[in-house]
């Protein structure tokens, strides 16, 4: 990623083939959730900007029909694996195009046209997330909606609580800034859509977390799990003196196994319209 589109110089998550699984995974156990909070009605023309793997674009376009889905994405790479995840022909109501999301890939007619913006778990990535609701403002049509989902890491709770856990999430944040992400970004988005013009604006929360007796506790453990990992090295020089990353993290595999672990975690959504 370059400077000169206003993304990161680095991604903080990678580009590994864990990080690929990691997202495959989330797109799991978000995508429904977000998918009945939209309410399509099956004719909209959406926007969904930093759409990465294309999952949830595609899980939108399957559920029109007679609008589209237009997917932005600036990393051809991102574009090409989902594409060999793929299922089904969507060729219909899915176009996926190759674009920053401060200069979006759209046809002079297409401006000020969709129904609907959806932009998740981007902003907190950018330098001027501003820009980019701006940009899907002039992309909507009067009366259109953006629906913007992101983090605020400082909402993240485990239980019981762990000192481990404490420094581990103390120095991913500390990293998270140093490389110019926003970790608290979510709790910003409707001053984000209001000083862009949006009006009627509105809050929700996306769960993100669960208990050791569900099933699908295991996913959000590993999703966990695989950021701190990842962003292990980077964390080693701001550790906690006297403390280990690499043991913490062993540490939180144990916490992982108590029979009352849980995550509690939300995103935070908010939404908007073009007057």
């Amino acid at each position: 990623m370059n400077n000169r589109s206003g993304l990161l110089t680095k991604y903080i998550h990678g580009k590994s083939n864990l990080e690929q699984e990691r997202l495959v995974v989330l797109n799991q156990l978000l995508n429904q959730r977000c998918l009945d909070r939209l309410h399509l009605e099956g004719h909209e023309n959406i926007l969904d900007v930093g759409c990465g793997l294309g999952i949830f674009s595609r899980m939108m376009a399957s559920h029109l029909t007679s609008g589209r889905v237009v997917g932005i994405e600036q990393e051809w790479e991102q574009i090409d694996k989902g594409k060999k995840l793929a299922f089904g022909d969507l060729a219909d109501s899915l176009d996926t195009r190759q674009g920053s999301a401060f200069d979006l890939p759209l046809e002079t007619n297409e401006w000020n046209t969709f129904d609907l913006g959806f932009v998740r778990f981007l902003l907190e990535h950018l330098s001027n997330p501003g820009k980019v609701v701006r940009q899907v403002y002039d992309a909507l049509r009067p009366g259109g909606k953006l629906v913007l989902i992101d983090d605020d890491h400082a909402n993240f709770r485990i239980v019981p609580r762990q000192s481990a856990f404490d420094r581990l999430w103390e120095a991913y944040i500390s990293v998270y800034q140093s490389k110019g992400n926003d970790p608290f970004v979510g709790r910003n988005l409707t001053t984000l859509l209001n000083q862009s013009g949006f009006i009627q604006l509105k809050i929700d929360f996306v769960l993100f977390g669960a208990t050791a007796d569900q099933l699908d506790f295991i996913h959000y453990v590993n999703n966990l799990k695989t950021i701190l990992s990842e962003a292990a090295e980077l964390m080693k020089s701001i550790y906690r003196t006297g403390h280990n990353v690499h043991d913490d993290l062993e540490a939180l595999q144990g916490w992982s196994r108590l029979p009352d672990a849980t995550i509690w975690y939300v995103a935070n959504w908010a939404e908007g319209r073009k007057p």
